[in-house]
């Protein structure tokens, strides 16, 4: 019988209240989304894994059921927002995080006790800034309400999407989606190009980790962050996507369960 995703709400260091859903049975595991996301976005996966684990789905601040933040943004406060669901979650729970998400996770998991870490492409400024030089016109795209214009300016020159790749993108059914997110997108963008462009901190980083990595996915800043991660956390695994970009398809979701599970329960 499919388990149901009860809906729950934790209260954060700051007073914002975060939402997430709970969904199936076992060992606790935390999911952070990325940008242009919500917690619900990994359900699939979830329900591919809620014979095994309990899964957390957590909507960051600003997204889904989680209100916009009590006091100003700043990435701390997506490190204490996981933090408070990793309470909630309980002793032992896991955490994985996809994009910035992945970034915030990884925060998370310098501060406060993780059993497991699984990080799916964290796009960490190694390689360079992320926004950079197209920071101020996806902006003004932003304020002139050409949202579209925006998210086309984001995925072609934040994540390096090729154009048929992006042009696909803006004909899918997932399009309007997207774009519903693009407000949230500059505070998180501005964050990551305030990181240091290095990850020296993560040799402190004991817990066991996954790097997963979409075999199509942007060298920038995708792989640099990962080749950077791979050499300097101490405990570390990798495994590859076949066939998948930075945003996986949906038709991933067993395959994405799958390397989580096998990790997770080791």
């Amino acid at each position: 019988m499919r388990s149901e995703a009860v809906q729950e709400y934790v209260q954060s260091k700051d007073g914002t209240r975060i939402g997430y859903r709970r969904i199936g049975q076992g060992p606790s595991v935390v999911f952070v989304h990325g940008s242009l996301s919500r917690g619900s976005d990994w359900l699939g996966v979830a329900t591919c894994m809620s014979h095994q684990f309990t899964s957390f789905l957590m909507d960051r601040r600003g997204h889904g059921h989680s209100e916009h933040g009590a006091t100003a943004y700043g990435i701390d406060r997506e490190y204490e927002d996981v933090m408070a669901v990793l309470s909630a979650a309980g002793h032992g729970a896991s955490l994985v995080g996809h994009s910035y998400g992945a970034i915030c996770a990884l925060g998370a998991a310098l501060r406060a006790p993780v059993r497991k870490l699984v990080l799916y492409e964290p796009p960490l400024p190694v390689g360079g800034l992320i926004a950079g030089k197209y920071f101020e016109p996806y902006c003004r795209a932003v304020d002139d309400g050409r949202l579209d214009d925006a998210l086309e300016i984001g995925l072609k020159k934040f994540v390096e999407f090729p154009d048929a790749h992006v042009s696909k993108m803006r004909s899918s059914k997932a399009w309007p989606y997207l774009v519903s997110e693009i407000p949230s997108w500059a505070r998180e963008l501005k964050a990551m190009d305030g990181l240091p462009g290095n990850v020296d901190a993560c040799v402190r980083l004991s817990c066991p980790t996954l790097l997963l990595l979409g075999t199509e996915s942007p060298v920038h800043p995708f792989r640099h962050a990962f080749e950077a991660l791979l050499k300097t956390l101490p405990n570390v695994q990798t495994a590859s996507l076949p066939g998948q970009t930075h945003m996986p398809k949906r038709s991933a979701q067993s395959l994405i369960a799958q390397k989580i599970s096998g990790f997770v329960s080791a």
